[in-house]
């Protein structure tokens, strides 16, 4: 229930803190041979989420991906899947299209409204139409079943690449006196306050600002939030930019400060960049999201006073 509840409320995932009910008995025991240095650790394996409503497809594929070195969790459901997907976290999910309860296509766009997980269609549903739309419902990949395993693995080994390699890009620090952002530690502050972003809120910020006044594109914020080129998958950039209006919101910075540009994309623009002279037409009403509309009614209402 709480699950549900945080979900309804659209609370991102990054946001929320997972507690154990119980302290583990102690160390775990030395592994014979190892001197307990850390670049001995072995790596920790690979997180799926698989959400299939038949049981012996999603013990099959567990048993086999579980051989090829993941983690495997499995679900039946959408709803299930949905609440694994935000409270596990895992680093990918495998999720059917069609489901008993919940369709898939239904269950990523809420997914997307909380999460930045990267999702593979896995699903017997193979008409090219079908592929389409699964790909701009925001889907990193869509496989079509009966697949190899080794198909499936390649996918996942290619959407996590992608992934991984935003994470590891080059940047310095911007800093404009409001908004600094540290893209090395992919870490953003609005006066002086660090902002709880996702690393692909913290990328799509940071695209915006770094172009501020400057159109970009969808194509080119799918691009920079998910080494994605493909210009579809709008719904996910959309839901991004919406989460990162509601953190601007609580700021000096206001989430008018991302302008939407209709049919194209998104773009920054500063609150401490100086105001345009007015125009010498009559004003058209109030428009625009949160700080731009703040703006206008505010600049309205300093000309009512002066010519009181």
């Amino acid at each position: 229930m709480t699950a549900q509840y945080l979900l309804d409320q659209r609370v991102p995932a990054c946001e929320l803190v997972t507690v154990g009910l119980a302290e583990p008995a102690g160390p775990p025991a030395p592994v014979p041979g190892r001197t307990g240095r850390k670049d001995e650790e072995p790596a920790q394996p690979t997180r799926l989420l698989l959400v299939e409503d038949d049981d012996a497809i999603r013990e099959g594929l567990r048993l086999a991906l579980t051989r090829q070195g993941y983690e495997v969790m499995g679900e039946a459901t959408g709803s299930a899947g949905l609440r694994s997907a935000y409270l596990q976290r895992p680093d990918l999910v495998l999720l059917d299209v069609m489901l008993p309860d919940i369709d898939g296509m239904e269950v990523l766009r809420r997914l997307r409204t909380v999460s930045d997980v990267p999702v593979i269609y896995l699903t017997a549903r193979g008409d090219p139409i079908d592929v389409i739309v699964g790909l701009e419902t925001g889907a990193d990949d869509y496989i079509v079943k009966p697949c190899q395993t080794r198909e499936i693995d390649a996918r996942i080994r290619r959407v996590l690449y992608r992934y991984r390699a935003a994470d590891r890009r080059d940047g310095d620090v911007y800093d404009d006196g409001l908004l600094r952002l540290d893209s090395p530690q992919q870490q953003a502050w609005a006066a002086g306050v660090l902002l709880p972003l996702s690393r692909t809120e913290f990328r799509v910020l940071d695209r915006l600002v770094r172009h501020a006044g400057t159109v970009q594109h969808f194509g080119t914020l799918l691009a920079a939030g998910w080494g994605a080129a493909s210009p579809g998958a709008r719904d996910r950039v959309k839901f991004t930019v919406s989460r990162l209006r509601g953190k601007l919101d609580a700021t000096p910075v206001g989430g008018g400060s991302i302008v939407s540009v209709r049919g194209m994309g998104y773009l920054y623009r500063s609150p401490t960049t100086p105001a345009l002279p007015p125009s010498p037409k009559p004003a058209a009403a109030s428009t625009g999201y949160g700080h731009t509309r703040a703006l206008h009614d505010g600049s309205r209402a300093q000309d009512r006073a002066e010519e009181r």
